[in-house]
């Protein structure tokens, strides 16, 4: 009996041990299997926004080009998000990119892909839709992009360039890709907040944009800029109030390149920042120029052009006043033009403005009304003169919508105590009218084009009453 039961303790012991042992493996297994699968996760998702990586997501194409049936592949970016890191710090801007893989992955139907792809890219996969379907689900898309954000202490309205095409007729993941980044860079071409169906003639138009770009930089080394300038008046007759300076570009094989060209080209590949420069030296040394030459009778006002991108560099403004030193100008002559969307979004581009202020520049508002306009940026950006866009002046001699702002307009900056300056006059009867609701300055192809400064140099000799002819 006890080496019976001797046994029996030992095999149920065993037994224990047994399923102890099996248990540990089974855990083991289970852990091994837990982390296998986080690996998969982390090979296949994106870690910040949690969404399917670019390795998933070219899965993904490749598998749907397999099957063979249509479907459209969309890529975006968001507009300015460099801005933003540089300017409001990588929290802000991951905590945007989050709200807006967040937002894609709640427009999308239970059969599509959202992805990011790096950096401020995502994509989308949609699957069994029409053109027009996609369309109305890209409209969407930008409308969903556009809802506020507050990060912290910034309210922003996130903005993105999409590109659209087709899986009809392509035959990698890649090419799809490719196409869709040719559309997307077509619609940030034109402004942003837009989309864009890839055409095959955006290849062309790329490779060109490409090759144009790159001669773009070299323009400066190769003395192709010149800079030119066009008079403002005084209405109702003409005498010369101040210059607009413009640059322009020769180039040595199509000749003279269109602004509306070559400076959103330069946007586009960074070289803004840089050509801006050489516009400001060449502007100051002219400025400064004129007044020793001309004394009182030099231009009341010397107006330059600063783009968006300039204004967000650091250390902008003390590069400027370094500038302003070393010519020795009197600043009250020269003014800066920025546009209104270049001071509306983060806040840094008008603390820039600010403090170009401070260095004695006026400010003009440049091409008011045309983007997103806000009344309270006249009270917040310290603007002393206001310039209404061409677009409104043509407009003024009929009963036009136009015209109703035009007259707006010079009430709202009369009362703020703002200079007014209509631009792009081209008629005798678009300056009565103006001068008639109260415009005092003006400038357009009516009065005078864009001279060089040898030709201004003769109007401050001769002070004509008259710049028109």
């Amino acid at each position: 009996m006890f080496l019976s039961g001797l046994v029996a303790f030992r095999q149920v012991s065993a037994l224990r041990e047994n399923s102890r042992l099996l248990g540990t493996v089974d855990g083991n297994m289970r852990q091994m299997r837990d982390y296998q699968a986080q690996l998969d996760h982390e090979v296949t998702h994106d870690p910040l926004t949690g969404m399917p990586n670019r390795t998933m997501f070219t899965e993904r194409l490749a598998a749907a080009l397999a099957i063979g049936d249509p479907f459209h592949m969309v890529l975006l970016d968001i507009d300015d998000f460099k801005m933003i890191n540089d300017r409001l710090g990588h929290s802000t801007g991951d905590q945007m990119l989050r709200a807006i893989g967040d937002r894609l992955a709640a427009l999308i139907g239970p059969a599509d892909t959202a992805a990011r792809l790096g950096g401020d890219e995502f994509t989308l996969l949609l699957t069994a839709r029409t053109d027009d379907e996609a369309a109305v689900l890209l409209d969407r898309l930008l409308d969903v992009a556009r809802q506020p954000l507050v990060v912290g202490r910034y309210e922003m309205t996130p903005q993105v360039s999409v590109g659209a095409t087709v899986s009809e007729g392509v035959g990698t993941p890649e090419e799809l890709l490719r196409r869709a980044d040719v559309a997307m860079y077509a619609a940030k071409s034109v402004g942003g907040d837009r989309w864009a169906w890839f055409d095959p003639i955006m290849d062309q138009l790329a490779a060109e944009d490409a090759t144009l770009g790159a001669h773009l930089t070299q323009a400066i080394a190769r003395d192709e800029l010149f800079m030119l300038y066009q008079p403002i008046v005084e209405l109702p007759d003409g005498r010369f109030a101040g210059v607009e300076a413009l640059v322009r570009w020769r180039h040595p094989e199509h000749g003279l390149i269109s602004p509306a060209v070559f400076i959103p080209l330069a946007e586009r590949n960074g070289y803004i920042v840089e050509l801006g420069r050489w516009v400001l030296q060449q502007v100051v040394r002219q400025a400064a120029a004129w007044q020793r030459e001309y004394g009182d009778h030099a231009p009341a006002k010397v107006s330059v052009n600063i783009s968006a991108r300039q204004l967000q560099e650091p250390g902008f403004a003390a590069e400027l006043a370094a500038l302003l030193d070393r010519e020795g100008v009197d600043v009250r002559g020269l003014v800066a033009e920025v546009t209104e969307t270049a001071v509306l979004g983060t806040g840094a581009a008008l603390d820039a403005v600010r403090a170009l202020n401070a260095l004695g520049l006026r400010v003009a508002l440049d091409d008011f009304g045309t983007g997103a306009s806000s009344l309270s940026l006249l009270v917040d950006c310290p603007v002393q003169i206001l310039k209404v866009d061409k677009s409104f002046v043509d407009g003024v001699t009929s009963a036009s919508p136009q015209a109703v702002i035009v007259d707006s307009l010079i009430a709202i900056t009369q009362g703020l105590r703002i200079e007014a300056v209509a631009e792009g006059v081209e008629t005798a009867e678009q300056a009565e009218r103006l001068h008639r609701v109260g415009y005092k300055l003006a400038q357009g192809f009516h009065f005078a084009r864009p001279l060089p400064a040898e030709d201004i140099a003769l109007i401050l000799a001769g002070q004509p009453s008259v710049v028109a002819t």
